[in-house]
């Protein structure tokens, strides 16, 4: 007989709508024949997210419809509920729902005849589930105590009692109070906390509690009402973290920070810190010495700077005072270049123009020698010509003689003519006087034809020593022609040789200027160095550090002073 087919069975299903439990009944072949509202209401809030995995599901088709609708692959499914012989629990997740299924089989005898799935929202069951892992694991890792609203300590996990230093017996039960400094200040304290608490205001944050025998702990923590469902607080629960250890490093360094703030830097963390801190401890011990030795070195440096900027700065001020000499003196230098070079390029001139002066002395000199050679041979001629007239003249002499000792004769036969010889005694004597004064004559002719052979000779003599000499002088005139040739082509070469160090003396002049101004520059910057070496040691004089060795061979003084 069918499932529905009875009046009881219509009303049982009737039945079914006046309850909140989410019921779904299916047949043997799993097709769906009932939801009931709360099933409708459970699905339809789900339903869009549904379709998005399932693209046939529909709230509004459900009943009529296989299971299969709400799976992806089926077959598991079927073969499980297949062999389900007792209730079944099972979770589906689709989007972000999830739903636990309580699955039932129906039976007839022993045939499953259908089955009734319970749906629940299972998102509450994992709330809670998530929240109680979440406090277990925070129970784990963290302090955790319990106070009513009174602030009476219901219980607290080991961790708080570690941290506090009591056990369990010693605290439940107690107050609050109890953990908070003696005197008025506390007392404030403590009814303004748990006035807000109670007012389901939580506090979160540092604070400072007391354990057992007075010992100041230090605790990150939150103190967290819990209220019902109607909002009202029915406990406290407080979340700690004992960061007494951080505290205590915090403080510590926050100290050597001030230390090395105000310049100290010879003082480190000697007490060591707990756990994860201590690693704190020692880089800060290190970095401190790191610094120390650092600026103990620039310290070093910066004497050794100053030293070496103050040499520098003297250095490039000597120089500069010795390349202005230098400037000036190369300024002079080219100056008096620039008329040597003029005086030698005139000298150069002139000497070209003597050059063409001897050249033209040396041409007249060979012209006078060719002239005097002329002179010679017509000296050579005068002089023969005087032999041949001196010869004449001694003839004629004879003849004279010859005439006179014949007009000697004459008269003196004519003498012994008598009367009749005295004409011709007259005439032998005029003939006589006339061959006397042809003898005194051609005497006195030869006497001047021999002076004037004495003095052709003489002049010959004077003529040829005067051919030697315009020889001698054309061979000087010709050998001073070289030598002004040579002079004339030296000059111009160091016309030119001049022209190039006038050149060079006024480039370097100008190097020389620029050179200058680069020194002074120099030493400027290096001025400008000993200034700011100056001002780094006066910044370095604030730390105080470990005064290193010097090195050999250098005195350095390091002091706070100094430093």
């Amino acid at each position: 007989m069918h499932l529905m087919s009875t009046k009881l069975e219509r009303v049982k299903l009737a039945s079914l709508e006046t309850i909140s439990a989410n019921i779904m009944i299916a047949d043997e072949k799993l097709n769906i024949l009932y939801v009931n509202g709360a099933t409708r209401a459970l699905l339809e809030s789900a339903e869009r997210e549904m379709q998005l995995e399932l693209k046939h599901f529909s709230v509004a088709k459900l009943v009529g419809s296989n299971i299969d609708i709400f799976h992806k692959q089926p077959q598991h499914q079927r073969k499980m509920l297949s062999a389900l012989k007792t209730r079944h629990n099972a979770t589906i997740q689709v989007g972000s729902h999830v739903f636990d299924l309580l699955v039932t089989p129906l039976k007839s005898g022993h045939n499953t005849v259908g089955f009734v799935v319970e749906w629940t929202d299972a998102k509450a069951r994992i709330q809670n589930t998530d929240f109680g892992n979440q406090l277990r694991a925070i129970s784990r890792a963290q302090a955790v105590i319990e106070f009513k609203p009174d602030g009476q300590i219901i219980t607290a996990n080991d961790h708080f009692l570690h941290a506090m230093g009591y056990n369990r017996d010693e605290l439940v039960g107690e107050n609050h109070r109890m953990f908070l400094a003696q005197g008025s200040a506390s007392d404030l304290e403590y009814a303004t906390l748990w006035e807000d608490l109670r007012a389901n205001k939580p506090l979160i944050g540092d604070i400072v509690r007391y354990g057992k025998g007075g010992r100041q702990v230090h605790l990150n923590a939150s103190y967290n009402p819990i209220t019902d469902d109607d909002g009202r607080v029915v406990k406290v629960v407080k979340f700690a973290n004992d960061v007494s250890d951080r505290v205590t490093a915090v403080r510590e360094i926050a100290d050597a920070l001030q230390k090395l703030a105000s310049g100290d830097l010879n003082s480190t963390i000697s007490r060591k810190f707990s756990g994860s801190f201590e690693p704190m401890r020692s880089n800060f011990n290190e970095a401190v010495e790191q610094l120390a030795t650092a600026l103990g070195a620039v310290s070093t440096s910066a004497n050794v700077i100053e030293m070496g900027a103050k040499e520098i700065a003297q250095a490039s001020n000597d120089l500069s005072r010795r390349t202005e000499q230098q400037a000036a003196a190369l300024e002079q230098t080219a100056a008096a270049l620039d008329e040597i070079t003029v005086n030698v390029t005139n000298a150069s001139k002139g000497a070209d123009e003597a050059r063409s002066a001897t050249e033209e002395a040396s041409n007249s000199a060979l012209h006078s020698s060719l002239v005097v050679t002329q002179a010679i041979d017509a000296m050579a001629r005068i002089e023969h010509s005087s032999k041949q007239i001196s010869n004449i003249i001694s003839v004629m002499d004879e003849i004279a003689f010859q005439t006179n000792l014949l007009a000697l004769n004459a008269g003196v036969e004519a003498a012994r003519a008598g009367e009749a010889g005295k004409g011709f005694a007259v005439v032998a004597q005029e003939v006589r006087e006339l061959a006397q004064r042809s003898a005194k004559a051609a005497k006195e002719i030869n006497q001047l034809i021999m002076s004037s052979s004495e003095e052709v000779k003489n002049g010959v003599n004077l003529v040829a020593e005067t051919g030697t000499a315009l020889e001698g002088i054309q061979r000087n005139v010709a050998s001073v022609a070289k030598h002004m040739i040579a002079i004339a082509g030296s000059a111009k070469e160091q016309a030119i040789g001049l022209s190039e160090v006038n050149a060079a003396v006024n480039q370097l002049d100008q190097v020389t200027q620029q050179n200058a101004a680069m020194v002074e520059e120099s030493t400027a910057a290096s001025n400008s160095l000993l200034h700011e070496t100056e001002g780094l040691r006066r910044s370095l004089a604030r730390f105080a550090v470990e005064v290193p060795k010097p090195a050999v061979g250098r005195t350095t003084h390091l002091s706070r002073a100094a430093v």
